[in-house]
């Protein structure tokens, strides 16, 4: 069995479009997860949590964008 994704995968496809247009915000996300692998970084709890806010701040910038809700917002349950 292949366990690579289909050529034609349409999920793939989205998800490789959407890095394109929002390369900006990722490579900020990235910086900022690379920087909690820092060892002066993991000896601070609180610039920890400051990395932790900037991710989620910038993963909902991405999300306003394709008028995703927030990822804090509350769900609704079917």
């Amino acid at each position: 069995m292949d366990a690579h994704p289909s050529v034609n995968d349409p999920v793939l496809e989205l998800a490789l479009r959407h890095a394109r247009e929002q390369r900006d915000e990722i490579t900020l996300w990235l910086a900022a997860q690379v920087l909690m692998t820092d060892d002066v970084a993991l000896a601070d709890d609180k610039l920890q949590d400051r990395l932790l806010v900037l991710q989620d701040r910038v993963e909902n910038m991405m999300r306003a964008r394709y008028g995703l809700p927030d990822r804090d917002a509350p769900r609704e349950h079917a």
